[in-house]
């Protein structure tokens, strides 16, 4: 393995599959037809007395806020002292900043963000290159910018990949696919220059490496791939990935009304729509159907819960 292939693997954060307990597989690796797109489709499983698992998966991924929002330069010396002193005093004190990362408000998109960060390291294996929450002023603020940043180096071509990534949790599946492509194309088509979407977003990878990295010979060859006076500059590849959530009528109203088999069943049924309607969003905007881009789509017994308890959940 290339040494920066492994030094960009350290910076994964994947559990040990503790998310599948919570989530069912409705479809993997699934091509949308006329694209370079492929699909991955969960929905949310049924406990013992036929009750989604809401609160529960809600409940996980708060558990990933310091994972997702903090620097890992950071996290390795809260790491560092509770090895040295076994004091979790620095772990304590990094949690509370998480949680004042995160935006009280009512709209907010921040859970379909974490998730598409859990689901991004977990399925595809892909780490986060930049912690977008940690560049925030306030928690009233959404940072303007992608969803998250991911990479992958590929050694047969010396090439660097990042992943933009981009989350939308909406009442209708539609929506969340045409406002999650309308983001995206930006980030994947505009070409690189002074005003390109994608500027803000390299300058800020750049200036902030050194923390989000914690590794001088990393951070010294990734930042030749973002400088356009270098030739690896040219090696730098764009890809995407994305997180839809959207309501559900298939979820149980009652408890001991289905089980897990019985609903992924359901939904089942429902992804040759899901894909064409997919299909039919990236196929608006030239080009983008090109690009690789992975979609990860979850139905939910209603997002606007799931937002509500969020909140509830990181305000403890």
């Amino acid at each position: 393995m290339n040494w920066i292939e492994e030094a960009i693997q350290t910076l994964l954060i994947k559990g040990e599959g503790e998310i599948f307990s919570r989530i069912e597989i409705i479809g993997s690796n699934l091509a949308i037809d006329g694209t370079e797109t492929q699909a991955y489709c969960y929905g949310l499983k049924l406990d013992g007395q036929g009750n989604p698992r809401t609160k529960d998966l809600i409940e996980f991924v708060a558990s990933k806020l310091i994972d997702y929002s903090i620097p890992k330069k950071l996290q390795d010396e809260a790491r560092e002292q509770l090895n040295k002193t076994g004091s979790t005093s620095k772990i304590i004190e990094l949690s509370k900043r998480a949680k004042h990362l995160f935006t009280d408000l009512e709209k907010t998109g921040e859970f379909g963000e974490i998730l598409l960060y859990i689901l991004v390291q977990e399925i595809l294996e892909l780490p986060q290159l930049i912690s977008k929450m940690s560049l925030k002023t306030s928690g009233q603020l959404h940072y303007q910018g992608a969803d998250g940043i991911h990479v992958k180096f590929d050694e047969t071509d010396n090439s660097l990949s990042l992943y933009w990534g981009e989350s939308k949790m909406e009442k209708t599946i539609y929506s969340g696919l045409k406002n999650c492509f309308n983001s995206l194309k930006s980030f994947l088509l505009d070409t690189y220059g002074h005003d390109s979407t994608q500027t803000r977003d390299l300058h800020l990878i750049t200036s902030n490496i050194s923390d989000n990295l914690n590794n001088p010979k990393l951070e010294d060859i990734l930042v030749r791939y973002f400088d356009l006076d270098d030739d690896l500059s040219n090696k730098l590849k764009y890809k995407g990935v994305c997180f839809v959530g959207f309501d559900s009528e298939n979820y149980p109203k009652s408890p001991l009304e289905k089980n897990t088999k019985e609903l992924i069943e359901a939904f089942q049924l429902e992804i040759s729509d899901w894909l064409k309607n997919s299909g039919k969003q990236i196929k608006k905007h030239p080009n983008l159907e090109k690009f690789e881009i992975h979609l990860f789509l979850i139905p939910f017994p209603s997002v606007q819960e799931f937002r509500t308890h969020f909140l509830k959940t990181i305000a403890i």
